[in-house]
């Protein structure tokens, strides 16, 4: 195999590795640059095919016909090459001159596609021909420059692949206008050039993988911290009910055993007598006190808080957590002279319960720890009214 056939082999083979990773980069990224990618790489391909002296081919196609396709696929691939980098240009930059002009690109290339039967079969108009492949060259290096000066950073990159093969388009066009003929070792020092736009291109789009890829994750991010915004007290900085109903419905397998409704006793009275101050006070330090062991705590509104309970004593726990109100409380306010307490409903959570169903129980309880003197823990059973749960200290 002489130097030629190695070069030509490799040629097909790097095209064949770019055009596939961009291929199969097309259902992760879902970007309309790809499949300009793709078209651009089958058609620079067919080019160095049709151009190229000793290439297999079809009995059915004359050496002309496989010409015509030749100069047909470059004419085409030049005009995907401005689709590709209209589409490639970030969105954040306002390119919109710039996309429109390279998205002309493809109607225009229709004029000199026109030319080429002249050109290919009679030999006339080949000149035309060349001037308007310049325009589209002019067309395209004008929406590189203008995207560069914008600050896209895909632009820049692709200037560094195309730059070698602009050269030898331009040079050859300039070579059969002036000159005539085809430039010497033109296929050799485009095929070159364009393995040089592969390994830039590529690199390009890495880049811009990497980038769309951080958009993504931090506009993930963001929409999971707003999600947690909305999930969370801003006073306590606990869960809120929607925040209680995502982790009733995420629990699965893992459900909690009993759920328990806290609510502190004569919280009108603390406000009115020290102020809504001193009354958040208490609310946050109600939280903090609840927020321990195998439990999840949230806050309904007001003074009344939810406990989902997961551990098998879960009814010691609910109770060991009511009366660590007191101690918090006095513990972070020691301005309020009195301990404060708090009454609590009690409820197992069946196999079908929803977190309504449960939460009815456990509110029902609530009322009746109430009724029967507060600062008390209570579960309603089938059989009895209610039971009280852990020892239970009476208010002053």
């Amino acid at each position: 195999m002489d130097w030629a056939s190695a070069a030509m082999g490799a040629f097909f083979a790097s095209a064949i590795i770019f055009g596939g990773t961009a291929l199969a980069l097309l259902p992760m990224i879902r970007r309309a640059f790809l499949i300009w990618i793709v078209a651009r790489v089958t058609a620079v391909a067919v080019m160095v095919w049709g151009l190229t002296p000793g290439m297999p081919t079809p009995e059915f196609l004359s050496p002309q016909e496989r010409l015509l396709i030749g100069v047909l696929a470059t004419d085409l691939g030049l005009a995907f090459t401005g689709l590709m980098l209209a589409s490639f240009i970030e969105a954040r930059v306002r390119a919109r001159k710039e996309r429109k002009l390279l998205r002309r690109m493809l109607p225009f290339s229709l004029l000199p596609i026109a030319l080429l039967p002249s050109v290919v079969f009679a030999e006339r108009l080949d000149w035309l021909h060349d001037l308007l492949v310049l325009g589209l060259l002019a067309m395209l290096i004008t929406g590189l420059v203008g995207a560069i000066r914008k600050g896209s950073r895909a632009a820049v990159f692709q200037a560094f692949a195309w730059t070698p093969a602009l050269g030898v388009a331009i040079a050859a066009l300039l070579h059969e206008l002036l000159v005539g003929g085809m430039m010497p070792f033109y296929l050799e020092a485009m095929s070159a050039a364009l393995m040089v736009e592969f390994i830039f291109t590529a690199t390009g789009v890495t880049d811009g993988f990497m980038t769309i890829k951080s958009e993504r994750d931090r506009a993930i991010a963001d929409m999971r911290e707003a999600k947690l915004a909305t999930a969370l007290d801003p006073l306590t900085n606990i869960a809120n009910r929607r925040g209680l109903e995502q982790r009733f419905e995420s629990d699965g397998p893992r459900r909690p055993k009993g759920i328990a409704l806290i609510d502190c006793d004569h919280f009108k009275r603390i406000n009115d007598q020290f102020g809504h101050d001193v009354g958040d006070k208490v609310l946050i330090a109600i939280a903090q006190g609840l927020d321990a062991g195998n439990l999840f705590v949230a806050r309904l509104g007001g003074e009344e808080f939810v406990l989902l309970l997961y551990g098998e004593s879960w009814q010691e726990d609910a109770e060991a957590a009511r009366r660590r109100i007191t101690q918090a409380v006095h513990a972070n306010i020691p301005e309020i002279p009195y301990p404060i307490t708090a009454s609590a409903g009690l409820s197992a959570v069946q196999s079908g319960d929803t977190l309504s169903t449960a939460m009815k129980r456990a509110d029902r309880a609530l009322y009746a720890a109430k009724e029967g003197g507060r600062n008390r823990s209570l579960m309603l059973t089938e059989f009895r009214p209610a039971t009280s749960v852990g020892p239970v200290a009476t208010t002053g």
